[in-house]
């Protein structure tokens, strides 16, 4: 049984990992407006939660200090516990909303990856109903599970082993490379984990063709077409770093410019100067992250089907 769903697998070749990102790749050129602006949908929540969180906590207390209350008054200390009393409800709706969130996204990647005429709302698809929006939390709950149940060990074991050291050796610099030692190791067994952890993000996918399904259930059969194939899902991965190198050098490129500036010239030219180098850090670094999740999610949607397609040589018994 296992020989036979071995040669129901496609092998995954170098050459294969390149075609699809071509593949995909133009797809996202051909969509980069709607790639772009998904990504910028799928925040405007979020901010809005973090711009509501802070005036909550933050804007009485501000209020109070403008109006002559000292920092150590009862008042403020009164008007920043009210305040807090909205994290929590800003913490559960952000719970709330990041699965559905999520799951539309997903269906935008999806339909992308397959050519399919995607739109921006296709976001705000799961919120049509409560069947899709409760599909969207059991997934991301079920994924959360996943990564703390592979990752608790090696980081119990990782930090056990820091405390001892810094128990054991009474030398700071010494100390400092052991950690140092310590922290790489930890890196590199967390290298693997990340990639199956990966894996089990294809059980969007399954979750996409059936609700119903149960999100566990879905996240191992997703991750089972992986089987034998991490190291070239790993190798896919790294594939895409030279667009990560790109991003980096454009934000840190633009924001060194910014600086220099700021140094360099006149106050009120500085201040232009630094501001416009800001905004151009935060528009190009919205195109390239738009273009790369898009690029990336939709590829890695094609590499799971193509896993999961039936080989040219497996023939189905009687």
């Amino acid at each position: 049984m296992i020989k036979k769903m071995e040669n129901f697998m496609n092998n995954f070749t170098a050459e294969t990992r390149r075609q699809l990102k071509r593949e995909q790749k133009a797809r996202v050129m051909e969509n980069l407006g709607r790639c772009i602006g998904i990504q910028l949908m799928y925040l405007v929540p979020y901010v809005l939660l973090m711009v509501i969180l802070y005036v909550s906590v933050f804007g009485r207390a501000f209020a109070l200090i403008a109006g002559g209350v000292s920092a150590n008054d009862y008042q403020l200390m009164a008007a920043l516990s009210r305040g807090l009393n909205t994290v929590w409800l800003c913490i559960a709706l952000m719970l709330a909303i990041t699965g559905p969130l999520q799951f539309g996204l997903m269906h935008f990647y999806i339909g992308l990856a397959h050519g399919e005429d995607v739109t921006m709302g296709m976001l705000m698809y799961p919120f049509t109903s409560l069947k899709s929006v409760w599909a969207g939390i059991r997934m991301v709950f079920t994924l959360w599970l996943r990564g703390i149940i592979w990752s608790i060990v090696p980081t119990v074991i990782y930090s056990t082993i820091v405390f001892a050291a810094a128990m054991a050796v009474s030398d700071m610099a010494q100390y400092q490379v052991i950690a140092g030692a310590l922290q790489v190791v930890y890196l590199l067994v967390m290298i693997p984990i990340r990639v199956k952890l990966q894996t089990y993000n294809a059980g969007w996918l399954l979750l996409a063709q059936d609700e119903n399904r149960s999100a566990w259930a879905a996240t191992r059969e997703a991750s089972w077409a992986f089987r034998g194939n991490l190291m070239k899902l790993f190798v896919f991965d790294l594939s895409f770093i030279g667009w990560y190198v790109l991003i980096a050098v454009v934000l840190w490129g633009c924001i060194l410019l910014g600086t220099v500036g700021l140094t360099a010239m006149s106050t009120g030219m500085a201040i232009a100067v630094f501001a416009a180098a800001l905004v151009a850090a935060l528009c190009l670094t919205a195109v390239l992250n738009g273009f790369l999740s898009a690029y990336m999610e939709s590829s890695f949607v094609r590499v799971y089907e193509h896993l999961t397609e039936p080989s040219a040589e497996f023939y189905p018994e009687g």
